[in-house]
């Protein structure tokens, strides 16, 4: 009897031991764990990075790139972000035990927090006046002559923003483009006349590297007599020692270059000369036609005294230049040619390739 009692006590005292170490182990806390925390991303002004109610970074105004290790228990644990010296809160990111490597990207503008940004290459030319680019109405940036700036552009994933330029001192909006966040480099490449915009202006190599492309748009000089059409740019060729009187060799077959009465720009191939001392000329007609793109040539608009005549490829000069690419304004002109005692339409170049390179 004693013996059962014994050993009854014994294995009763062996359960309840076991119990105790089990509720120990299960008291036990679970250790705190270690994660690495990446943050990227920019700042207009300085700001600071609290965790657990202690500040852990205060990087310079510009470019965020801080790494840190930041320990985690059971429950997550919350990143905070405010402009320095200050308690307003800018952003909130609840950190997790896992995994080990969390990475927040943001953008601040000082006003707004975004969480992505984008790059605009703006480029182009104003041949007279100052314009201003305006980001969502408020301005960006401004410039005259040549303009060759990149912003970033802070935005949020799945919107869009908007720029727009305009003419200094007035509010009308010569020119709009939507910023897409989806993509990560867009690009304005524009020519300010002084009066309107023309977009997508690039400068493009020619399919065959022995020919030179040639982008270009008209602008008429003579608006009370011009018909308000598109016009042919229509080439010849001739030596670069003959006189200014001479008239060309028309290529054939016959080559024309279209550009619309509106300004905008429209390109060509022009093939090798006959000779490296040969330069191109043209003639400017009415679009479909051979005739010049005036209402009139008689008196007054043309001097009695040097009557109108064809101008056949005397007068617009072009140089050529193999595998390269040009960006012409071409602006009509009339020439008296005091040999011939007569007048001849042709046109005057203004190159801007340069500025678009």
């Amino acid at each position: 009897m004693k013996l059962k009692t014994f050993t009854l006590f014994l294995f009763s005292a062996i359960i309840a031991l076991g119990l105790s170490c089990r509720k120990a182990e299960l008291l036990q806390p679970e250790p705190a764990k270690i994660i690495q925390l990446t943050v990227t991303g920019a700042s207009d002004v300085a700001l600071e990075y609290l965790y657990k109610d202690s500040i852990i970074a205060t990087p310079p105004v510009g470019s965020i790139n801080i790494k840190t290790l930041l320990s985690v228990k059971d429950q997550n644990a919350t990143l905070k972000v405010r402009k320095k010296g200050t308690s307003e809160i800018l952003l909130t990111k609840t950190i997790t035990a896992a995994p080990f490597d969390q990475n927040i990207s943001f953008f601040y503008d000082g006003t707004k927090v975004y969480n992505s940004a984008i790059s605009l290459v703006i480029k182009g030319f104003a041949l007279s006046g100052e314009i201003e680019f305006l980001l969502d109405g408020k301005l960006l940036s401004s410039g005259t002559s040549t303009i060759n700036n990149t912003f970033f552009i802070l935005i949020d994933k799945g919107t869009t923003r908007e720029i727009t330029i305009r003419k200094k001192g007035t509010t009308e909006i010569l020119f709009t483009k939507t910023i897409e966040s989806e993509i990560a480099k867009q690009n304005i490449d524009f020519f300010f006349d002084g009066t309107k915009i023309a977009d997508n202006v690039k400068l493009t190599a020619p399919a065959n590297p022995a020919n030179m492309m040639i982008s270009a748009k008209f602008e008429t000089i003579f608006a009370p007599q011009f018909k308000n059409v598109d016009v042919d740019i229509v080439f010849y060729t001739k030596p670069s020692s003959a006189t200014i009187t001479t008239a060309g060799t028309k290529v054939t077959p016959e080559l024309r270059l279209t550009l619309p009465k509106d300004g905008s720009f429209n390109s060509i191939e022009l093939p090798p000369l006959p000779g490296p001392n040969y330069i191109y000329s043209f003639d400017i007609f009415e679009a479909g036609t051979n005739n010049v793109p005036y209402t009139t040539t008689a008196s007054p608009f043309v001097n009695a005294a040097f009557p109108f005549k064809q101008n056949e490829g005397r007068y617009g000069s072009i140089s050529f230049e193999a595998n390269t690419s040009k960006l012409f304004i071409i602006k009509d002109t009339k020439n008296l040619g005091s040999t011939t005692r007569s007048t001849y339409f042709s046109g005057a170049i203004t190159d801007l390739s340069q500025y678009f390179k």
